[in-house]
């Protein structure tokens, strides 16, 4: 676990100083041999590329669980929850500096272990996203196939 608090000043005079706390913890549980579930949570400050906005307050929290089907075969469920909280002065015409834009996945992936070294992943994942601010709503759905090389 981690804990600070972060500040941010600008030379520009147009956007106000950034300042907030963050962090970031994770906790793992083995429940048995087959069963493991991490539960993440974080806190971040980010640059923001919408103009008139400095920063975006970006705050995370997820919970993964893995089941061993055999040794070599690992199943895993995924679900997520964010918000990105987009810091700044509104001003007439840029209602943008009070964004909030709010995330939500869920997720369910395979992993097959060929050896101690080589691994072959899939992954489903379904992301939405909801704003205050309108047309920016999405819904995603994504595919990810991958190869592992671990030493």
């Amino acid at each position: 676990a981690s804990i600070g608090y972060v500040t941010r000043n600008y030379e520009d005079p147009r956007f106000d100083r950034l300042s907030g706390l963050i962090g970031s913890a994770s906790l793992i549980w083995t429940a048995d041999a087959l069963n493991t579930v991490k539960f993440t949570a974080s806190s971040t400050i980010g640059e923001s590329s919408v103009p008139g906005v400095p920063g975006v307050f970006y705050r995370d929290a997820g919970l993964q669980w893995d089941h061993a089907f055999r040794r070599w075969l690992i199943g895993t469920l995924k679900a997520g929850i964010g918000q990105d909280s987009y810091q700044g002065t509104p001003s007439p015409g840029n209602d943008v500096a009070g964004r909030t834009d709010n995330r939500y996945s869920a997720g369910a992936g395979l992993t097959y272990k060929l050896d101690r070294t080589v691994q072959i992943k899939g992954e489903f994942q379904q992301q939405w996203l909801r704003s205050n601010v309108s047309g920016v709503d999405y819904t995603a759905s994504t595919f990810l196939v991958g190869l592992r090389l671990q030493r």
